[in-house]
C-alpha cells in the first residue's frame, strides 16, 4: 500500500502542474462559450455547470501559479518553457469578456479581485525573473505579461465600476441621434430589427437610472412614444439582454475608446507571443530535444488557445453583439451595418446568445400535483422513505412544473396596461371587498395560495358542468345558478377563464419555485411547509384513493362536503369559493382575472431589483419582464391604444349584427 501511494504521489508531482494548466484553459473555453448564453438558458444543469466553472477557474489558475513559484521544484531544461505559462495563467485570471460576475453580489468583491491582481501579478513577475534564461521564450513572456495584466485589470475595473454605479451612468454608446436606420434599402424586417435596438437602448439609459428608486408616481420620468405594443415587447426583451451585459460582462468597458485601445494592445501582444513561440519551437532544434515533448505540446496549446479565445471574443463582441449594432447605428455605417445584419442571420447561433423569451410562463397546479404525490406515496419506495423519516416531498415539486408559451396579444397585455394606468394615477392595486374579508392583512403567499385553489376549483367544476350541459339531469339548482352568458360575451368569458387559470398557475409556480421574487420572500422550505399546513386536510377529502386521481371530481367534491367538515378547513378558501359560485360566469371570471392581474403587477413592482436582475442570469422570468414593462408602458401612445380598443369592439359587434 505504501508503494502504491508513493507511486501515486510521484505521478501527481510530475503531472500536477500540467493538469492544472490544461484544466485552467478548458475552464476558460467553457466560460467563453456559456458565460453569456446562460441568460437564454434556464436549465439548472447549465447554471450549475457555469457556476462550477466560474468558481474553479480562479482557483485553478491561482494554484498553478503557486506551483510555478515554488523554488524547491526543479523543472530542469523546461524552465524557459514554463516561464511562459505564468503570464498566460494571469491572462486566464482576467477571465473572458462573457462573464465577469456570476451574480450581483460578485460585483461587490472588486476589492478582493484588486488584491488578487496585485498578488498574482507579483507572482507572475517573480516566476519570470527566477526562470529568465536570456532565451527567446523568456522574451516572449513580457508581452504575455502585458496582456495578462490588461485582462485582469479590465475585470477588476468593471467590477468596481458596476458596484459604484449609483446613478446608472455605465451605459456605453451614448445618444444615437435622431435617426434609427442604416439606409433606405433595408428590408422591412431589418428596419424593424434596427428600430427595436434603437428603442431598447433609449429605454435602457432611462430605466437604468429609474430602477434605483422605481417610483411610478414620478412625473419627471418621460419617454418617446411608441405606436406598436408588439414592438415594445420585443424592445424590452432586447433591453433585458443589454442590462445583463452591463452587470455581468465586460461590456461597460469594451465599447468605449479606452476598451478598444486595450483590446488592440492585448491582441497584438497575444499574436506576438504566438508568432514568437512558434518560431522558437521550429528554429531551435537542439534546444527542442532537451525539452519534454509534453511541455512543448502544452505550451503550443496554451498560446494557440489564448489566440483562439481572443479571436472568438473579438468576433462575438464587434460583429454579433447588439452593442456592436448600436455602435454602427450611431456612426451611420450603412454598408457595414447591412453586411453585419446579413451575417448575423446566417451564423448568429455560433456567437450570439438568444434573446429572452418572455412569452414563456412556468405553471404549477397544486391540486393536481398533490393528488399525484398522494398516489406516489403509496409506492413501496416512498413508503420505505416515510418509515425511515425521510420527507422527500420538498424535492419533487419541480416534477410537476412545466413551461407554457403565452401569446403576445391584447388578451394579456390590455388588463396589465389598465392596471399600470391606475397605478400611475394613485389607484389601489388590490380590491378587498369581494371576498368577504380584508386581504390586506393576509400575507401575499397565502393570498396567492387561496386564490389559486379557488380558481382551480371554479374552473374544474365549471368545465365539468359544461361537459354535461346537454344532459337533462343537470337542469337543477346548480345549472340555474350558472346559466350561460348572453350571446356575444362567450368569447370574453372563455378568454377571462383561461387567462385567470394561466396567471393562477404562474403565480403558484412563483410561490413554489421562485419564492424570492415575492415581496415577503422566504426560503423554499418555509413556503412548502406553509403550503402543506394550509390544505392537506381538504385535499384528503378530495382523494378517494380509487384509481387515477380525478382533479375535476376532487374539486366538485370540495363544494359538496358537509358544513361540519368545512369548519375544519381554512375559512378563506371556502368563503371565496362560495362567494364566487353565487356570481354569474362573466362576473366571476372578470373578478378573478382583475384580481390576478393586480396581484401579478403588485408582485413585480414590490420585488427587490436585485432579485429581478438575478433572473437575467437564469433564462429570464415573465415577472421580471413585467418589472421592465410596467415602468415603461407609458411610452405606448394613447392613439394606438384607442385603435386597438375600437378594433376589438368592432370584432365583437360583428357576430351580433350577423345574428340579427
Amino acid at each position: 500500500m505504501e508503494q502504491f501511494l508513493a507511486r501515486v504521489r510521484t505521478l501527481w508531482n510530475t503531472w500536477d502542474l500540467r493538469i492544472l494548466v490544461l484544466l485552467s484553459l478548458s475552464l476558460q473555453i467553457i466560460l467563453t462559450l456559456l458565460g453569456n448564453r446562460r441568460r437564454s438558458i434556464s436549465s439548472l444543469w447549465i447554471s450549475v455547470f457555469v457556476w462550477l466553472a466560474y468558481l474553479m477557474a480562479d482557483w485553478t489558475a491561482t494554484v498553478a501559479l503557486g506551483k510555478l513559484s515554488d523554488t524547491q521544484v526543479n523543472y530542469g531544461n523546461g524552465k524557459s518553457l514554463r516561464a511562459l505559462w505564468a503570464p498566460l495563467l494571469l491572462l486566464h485570471l482576467g477571465g473572458p469578456d462573457t462573464i465577469t460576475a456570476y451574480s450581483m453580489e460578485d460585483n461587490h468583491l472588486w476589492t478582493r479581485h484588486f488584491f488578487g491582481l496585485v498578488v498574482q501579478f507579483s507572482v507572475a513577475v517573480y516566476v519570470i525573473i527566477m526562470s529568465w534564461t536570456h532565451s527567446w521564450f523568456s522574451t516572449m513572456s513580457i508581452p504575455a505579461l502585458v496582456a495578462g495584466l490588461i485582462k485582469y485589470g479590465e475585470r477588476t475595473y468593471v467590477l468596481r465600476w458596476v458596484c459604484r454605479d449609483r446613478y446608472g451612468d455605465i451605459v456605453p454608446i451614448g445618444y444615437l441621434g435622431e435617426g434609427s436606420d442604416l439606409g433606405t434599402n433595408n428590408t422591412s424586417e431589418d428596419k424593424k430589427f434596427i428600430r427595436v435596438l434603437y428603442i431598447a437602448h433609449e429605454c435602457l439609459k432611462k430605466f437604468k437610472k429609474y430602477m434605483l428608486s422605481y417610483d411610478l408616481m414620478n412625473q419627471d420620468f418621460s419617454w418617446d412614444k411608441v405606436d406598436d405594443i408588439n414592438l415594445l415587447w420585443n424592445a424590452i426583451e432586447v433591453e433585458m439582454g443589454l442590462m445583463f451585459d452591463l452587470f455581468y460582462t465586460k461590456t461597460p468597458i469594451n465599447f468605449r475608446k479606452r476598451g478598444w485601445i486595450l483590446r488592440c494592445i492585448t491582441f497584438v501582444c497575444i499574436v506576438t507571443v504566438v508568432i514568437g513561440s512558434t518560431f522558437e519551437l521550429i528554429s531551435t532544434r537542439e534546444d527542442r530535444e532537451k525539452w519534454h515533448k509534453v511541455d512543448i505540446a502544452i505550451t503550443e496549446v496554451l498560446v494557440v488557445g489564448a489566440l483562439a479565445l481572443e479571436i472568438y471574443a473579438i468576433i462575438a463582441l464587434y460583429l454579433f453583439s447588439d452593442w456592436a449594432m448600436l455602435w454602427l447605428i450611431k456612426h451611420k455605417y450603412n454598408r457595414l451595418g447591412k453586411q453585419v445584419i446579413q451575417l448575423r442571420k446566417k451564423i448568429s447561433w455560433l456567437f450570439l446568445p438568444k434573446q429572452y423569451q418572455c412569452n414563456m410562463m412556468g405553471h404549477f397546479d397544486f391540486i393536481s400535483s398533490y393528488l399525484k404525490s398522494i398516489e406516489a406515496d403509496r409506492t413501496l419506495i416512498n413508503r420505505i422513505l416515510l418509515l425511515l423519516g425521510i420527507d422527500h416531498s420538498e424535492y419533487r415539486s419541480d416534477k410537476y412544473v412545466h413551461k407554457t408559451a403565452v401569446p403576445v396579444n391584447s388578451r394579456l397585455l390590455d388588463p396589465i396596461l389598465d392596471c399600470c394606468q391606475r397605478l400611475r394615477s394613485g389607484g389601489r392595486l388590490i380590491q378587498d371587498n369581494w371576498t368577504g374579508f380584508d386581504r390586506s392583512k393576509i400575507p401575499p403567499e397565502r393570498q396567492i395560495f387561496w386564490l389559486h385553489i379557488t380558481t382551480e376549483v371554479c374552473y374544474n367544476v365549471e368545465m365539468e358542468w359544461d361537459t354535461h350541459d346537454d344532459d337533462a339531469s343537470e337542469s337543477s339548482v346548480v345549472v340555474s345558478q350558472h346559466t350561460m352568458p348572453p350571446s356575444g360575451s362567450s368569447s370574453s368569458l372563455e378568454e377571462n377563464r383561461e387567462l385567470s387559470r394561466t396567471l393562477s398557475r404562474y403565480m403558484m409556480y412563483i410561490l413554489v419555485m421562485r419564492p424570492l421574487l415575492l415581496p415577503t420572500a422566504s426560503s423554499d422550505k418555509d413556503h412548502l411547509a406553509a403550503l402543506k399546513d394550509e390544505l392537506p386536510g381538504a385535499i384528503r377529502y378530495f382523494y378517494s384513493g380509487e384509481g387515477t386521481p380525478d382533479v375535476r371530481a376532487a374539486c366538485q367534491h370540495f363544494l359538496e362536503i358537509d358544513e361540519d367538515i368545512r369548519d375544519m378547513l381554512k375559512p378563506g378558501i371556502v368563503n371565496m369559493c362560495k362567494h364566487l359560485q353565487s356570481k354569474q360566469k362573466v362576473e366571476r371570471w372578470e373578478m378573478l382575472k382583475s384580481t390576478w392581474v393586480k396581484m401579478l403587477c403588485n408582485t413585480a413592482i414590490k420585488c427587490h431589483r436585485y432579485e429581478h436582475l438575478r433572473q437575467l442570469t437564469q433564462g429570464g422570468e415573465f415577472l421580471t419582464f413585467l418589472w421592465f414593462f410596467i415602468a415603461q408602458s407609458r411610452i405606448l401612445s394613447s392613439q394606438q391604444k384607442k385603435e386597438e380598443v375600437n378594433k376589438e369592439n368592432s370584432s365583437q359587434q360583428e357576430p351580433q349584427h350577423g345574428n340579427q
